[in-house]
């Protein structure tokens, strides 16, 4: 009964605003809201953060232009959504120096790394910054900090059907090891249930490179990066 409850929660979250109509999109969060919101919400780094958030603002407005309409289907193909991204094949391209491949219908990554880097991009403020609310469904627990952080999450957007997310950071711990960001994203409107987010069966779930098994689940956690 507990994880019928716990399905249908995550399904009520994933079409929660379904009967909503589509709006505008929303001003995008200028630098000084940002920098007023990062302080008062007790961050630090701020700049960082916000230098990062402006990074992430072409795979921010690729997501929500990919986002299916609210009531609207998934497009059957996403290359047409992502005119800027140079593709190299029918699956794999790059936008800027973020590697992107479309790994199922429905279905898109992000992938960069860089050497001795502490990280690059705030996929998550970037969305923040333009409305996007989320819901977690939770983190795996990784045994080791230089592993990094992961984070699966239900987006929203107004006017647009919500989408499942995860999004992976990780600091090079040394200067001759690799920092790593990665998304998934799914927007077929599956919620994996709490069974599957432990076995890994979530978007980008089931591996990264530098990461062994994880050692639990957490349905609470931070945001991956800084």
């Amino acid at each position: 009964m507990m994880k019928q409850s716990m399905i249908v929660a995550a399904l009520g979250l994933l079409i929660a605003g379904c009967n909503a109509a589509a709006a505008d999109p929303a001003p995008i969060e200028d630098e000084a809201g940002f920098l007023a919101r990062c302080k008062a919400e007790g961050g630090y780094d701020c700049g960082v953060k916000w230098r990062w958030a402006g990074n992430a603002a072409q795979m921010a407005d690729a997501l929500l232009a990919l986002a299916p309409e609210t009531d609207g289907a998934a497009a059957t193909d996403l290359r047409a959504g992502l005119s800027a991204v140079q593709w190299s094949s029918a699956t794999e391209g790059m936008l800027g120096d973020l590697n992107v491949t479309l790994p199922a219908n429905g279905k898109l990554a992000f992938r960069w790394m860089k050497q001795g880097a502490e990280g690059h991009y705030d996929l998550i403020e970037a969305l923040r910054m333009r409305g996007v609310a989320f819901d977690s469904l939770g983190c795996p627990q990784y045994p080791g900090a230089s592993m990094g952080q992961e984070k699966v999450m239900i987006a929203r957007a107004d006017g647009r059907a919500p989408f499942v997310l995860t999004v992976y950071h990780r600091a090079a711990p040394l200067s001759m090891e690799y920092g790593v960001y990665e998304v998934d994203a799914d927007f077929s409107g599956t919620v994996p249930d709490r069974v599957a987010l432990v076995a890994g069966r979530y978007p980008g779930g089931g591996g990264r490179a530098f990461t062994v098994d994880p050692t639990g689940w957490a349905q609470t956690c931070p945001d991956p990066g800084l």
